[in-house]
């Protein structure tokens, strides 16, 4: 893509009003539609506007974020209903110049308005109209928008000849920009070049913790906010994971597991925790999925409670589970996922792939029943998993939930929904892969199989039976220092809880049995690791990244390109010829256009 044409898209005056909107066009307004800087960015109230119209550009990547993730990837195929544009991406053809899909216009829309107000919050402190603490959070805020969407555009685009993409990082906003010797001042990075240039972004910000500012967290059409803004933390360990920096990516991600102080936050908050009840109550099932107590061999007696996470909102569990999630509303932003994947009220152009229902089909339970509840389980009591067969068909239900008849309240005219983006399901997988990079095998295979009481039942082994002190503990520094200790009245100490001891694993909250290491930890964990990323993230757009990302680690293409190629060939395609296509790097990446 030529860097003219790509400015001359998202060029446009930072300080129009209705750069506020996530609906008004890319285009350049009329006269009497510019608003000078001064007229916009005022006072507290407007930066939270901006802060908002930034996440309302967000919103709008949605759709291209899910299908350039997934669809380009393994997991996710196209219908009989979908155009030549998503085909061209599920089976790596050369894309038409006019995909869609393939443009990355919405990208870049959202980086240059960050870099707006990134550049107009340090001149609201200059001239004194927000105090610098204040600025500090909303500029924090901005620049990691600006690096999650730059980590994006690297993932899937790069120019043929320059091997990346344009590192704009200040605001585009007049036709001087269009000068071709500006222009030539932004680099064109790789996407090993742009991690170190957006982790250095990341290390440098001032504000890393959760906003409370209360004229961010608030009450907004009856969602709560407090889930809705990146948690910088995740990112800064997203990063590190991508740098090879393992240590500290453990360290973000830890830091992150253990925010609960207290009550049963401490306990239960992103540590993904046993089921407390065993009864078929929804709020205190925490998401684990398994068979009504006494019934484990009854298939009949299944309860599913992990895919309630994609349909539940504002419950203890669900602030327990999800880091960041945004939310469609017919009032002010539809979902606009629908189209993608249901049948009533969408297009359905979008179904599992034939290879990701085999994965989930062949996990083993503890009760030795074939299956994985997170793909598609039939049962009475919850819903069916990631996905619904409606019609003989799969439809992948993550996104539409609410959208659907599982909701009693389902109204097809209203395309309500959420967007989800990090949980503590992702966590606790990225944990688990730095953590087994970082050598420490024997908790990696603890958070990715059954927990850690399971994996740490007694450290040393001669001390007395109901002497506790010595077990069920790690005594590891932070961030691999786990203590999963519980005790009654005559153990010693006696009547203990301590943070971890409910802590389940990712495969054991949903009832699968343990996984084997044979040979090699490092190597054989890491891929266990990115096979489960597959049962539990499907669709969720982490696909790719991780396909990417294990690739060149590991300088192994092959990854990538057998697990694509694996996909196509179960759908009667030409998986063959992708598999060579995609052994050379330079074809993973979406040309600039």
């Amino acid at each position: 893509m030529k860097i003219r044409k790509l400015i001359s898209i998202i060029a446009i005056p930072a300080f129009v009003a209705a750069s506020f909107s996530s609906c008004e066009p890319l285009l350049t307004p009329d006269a009497d539609e510019v608003l000078l800087p001064e007229d916009v960015y005022r006072n507290i109230d407007d930066a939270d506007a901006a802060i908002r119209g930034i996440y309302g550009k967000l919103m709008d990547l949605a759709p291209q974020y899910i299908v350039l993730n997934e669809l380009r990837a393994d997991l996710m195929d196209v219908t009989a209903h979908a155009d030549l544009s998503l085909i061209e991406l599920s089976e790596h053809r050369s894309v038409s110049n006019d995909n869609p899909w393939a443009s990355p216009r919405l990208f870049f829309s959202l980086i240059n308005s960050c870099n707006d107000a990134l550049y107009q919050f340090g001149q609201m402190v200059e001239k004194n109209r927000i105090s610098r603490e204040l600025a500090d959070v909303r500029y924090s805020e901005a620049m990691a928008i600006r690096c999650w969407a730059y980590l994006q555009v690297s993932l899937h685009f790069a120019d043929p000849e320059k091997g990346g993409v344009p590192y704009i990082t200040e605001p585009l906003n007049s036709i001087e920009s269009l000068d071709p010797a500006y222009l030539e001042k932004f680099p064109y990075l790789d996407l090993p070049t742009m991690i170190d240039s957006l982790l250095f972004a990341m290390e440098s910000i001032p504000y890393k913790d959760l906003i409370t500012d209360e004229g961010l967290i608030t009450i907004m059409d009856g969602y709560n906010t407090d889930l809705m803004y990146i948690d910088k933390q995740y990112l800064l360990g997203e990063l590190n994971l991508w740098k090879g920096n393992y240590h500290q990516a453990a360290v973000y991600f830890k830091t992150i597991m253990e925010r609960g102080v207290s009550g049963n936050d401490l306990y239960d908050l992103h540590k993904l925790p046993f089921d407390a009840s065993a009864t078929l109550d929804v709020t205190t099932s925490r998401y684990n999925s398994g068979y009504v107590r006494f019934y484990n061999n009854d298939r009949l007696s299944a309860k599913n409670m992990w895919p309630t996470m994609f349909y539940e909102t504002q419950t203890n569990n669900y602030h327990n589970e999800w880091i960041w999630v945004l939310y469609f509303d017919e009032l002010y932003e539809p979902n606009s996922l629908v189209d993608l994947f249901a049948k009533d009220g969408g297009s359905y152009l979008l179904k599992p792939s034939n290879l990701a229902i085999t994965n989930w089909n062949k996990q083993v339970q503890l009760n030795t029943f074939a299956g994985d509840f997170r793909g598609y389980y039939f049962n009475y009591f919850g819903l069916p998993g990631s996905f619904d067969i409606v019609d003989n068909e799969p439809v992948i239900m993550k996104h539409i939930y609410r959208y659907s008849q599982y909701n009693p309240d389902f109204n097809p005219s209203e395309k309500i929904g959420k967007w989800h983006l990090w949980r503590s399901g992702s966590l606790h997988l990225r944990y688990s892969e730095a953590a087994n990079r970082d050598g420490q095998h024997r908790i990696a295979y603890s958070i990715l199989n059954n927990g850690i009481r399971a994996n740490y039942p007694g450290a040393d082994t001669t001390a007395a039976a109901n002497d506790y002190t010595k077990r069920q503990q790690t005594f590891l520094d932070f961030p691999y220092d786990f203590d999963a200790r519980t005790t009654g009245i005559s153990d010693v100490p006696p009547n203990l809880r301590q943070p971890w001891f409910r802590n389940m694993g990712v495969r054991g909250r949903v009832y699968l049995q343990p996984l084997e290491v044979t040979g090699d930890s490092l190597t054989v964990i890491e891929s266990q690791i990115l096979d489960e990323c597959a049962l539990e993230l499907a669709f969720e757009g982490q696909r790719w990244g991780d396909l990417v990302r294990m690739s060149l680690r590991n300088n192994n293409p092959s990854i990538l390109a057998d697990k694509v190629a694996e996909k196509l060939i179960l759908s009667g395609k030409d998986g063959e010829a992708v598999r060579q296509k995609l052994m050379d790097r330079k074809n993973w990446f979406l040309p600039l256009q």
